[in-house]
């Protein structure tokens, strides 16, 4: 009986002692900055898929604080993003990341996109400008709306444009480079209008629909509305 117990005792040390010497998992962390390739800007919204895991981007950047170092698939997507699959090799410690994602808009679009932004906010302030082109986009994401910005800008509802500018031929206008600068800000994600659908001028517009809709703010001459 002593023998089993001097076994039993020496067996749990052994074990114990075993145990100890085991090292922990190392543990990383990632750093990952996002931006719109087009542009250069930081995306603001959007996804990233780190093996069975999603992390949200936020105002250009992700946070993983804990992951265990080896080789993992990304996927990177967002609004107006082509989803970009890549492979990173996460090592000891804190890894910074870097990553630019293409949008799945042509060039053409991004041209309506900066003309339409032009017709419509000409003598806006910048934040009134990207409010505007973020409308558009919106529209587009919208169920309620076509989906693409081509469609959405010369969409006509009982023979009737959507927007003023298609109708008077201001359309037509050359976007200039604070025109691109807007869309290009609103195709990455930022939103001035707070997801408004539409936009109207109150000192211009009497309109009985468009001054019932909720109202998600007011820039300049602009009153944005949700639909």
């Amino acid at each position: 009986m002593r023998k089993t117990t001097t076994f039993v005792t020496v067996l749990i040390m052994l074990i114990a002692t075993f145990s100890l010497t085991i090292p922990l998992q190392a543990q990383s962390q990632i750093n990952g900055t996002v931006y719109a390739k087009e542009s250069g800007l930081p995306l603001q919204q959007g996804s990233v898929r780190l093996g069975d895991k999603v992390f949200a981007i936020v105002n250009g950047e992700f946070f993983v604080e804990s992951i265990q170092p080896g080789k993992y698939k990304v996927t990177i997507d967002g609004p107006f993003r082509q989803a970009k699959e890549t492979t990173i090799i996460v090592k000891n410690g804190l890894n910074k990341l870097t990553f630019n994602v293409e949008t799945n808009l042509s060039q053409s679009e991004i041209d309506l996109l900066a003309k339409i932004t032009r017709a419509e906010a000409e003598g806006e302030s910048e934040l009134g400008k990207v409010a505007v082109a973020a409308t558009v986009l919106n529209r587009v994401l919208s169920p309620k709306y076509p989906s693409s910005v081509k469609e959405v800008v010369y969409q006509r509802i009982n023979g009737r444009t959507q927007y003023s500018p298609v109708r008077d031929g201001r359309i037509n206008l050359s976007p200039r480079r604070q025109d691109y600068e807007a869309a290009y800000q609103a195709l990455a994600g930022n939103d001035p209008s707070n997801g408004a659908t539409g936009f109207f001028n109150p000192a211009k517009t009497k309109d009985a629909w468009v001054h019932s809709r909720p109202v998600t703010t007011r820039i300049g001459g602009h009153t944005f509305f949700s639909y």
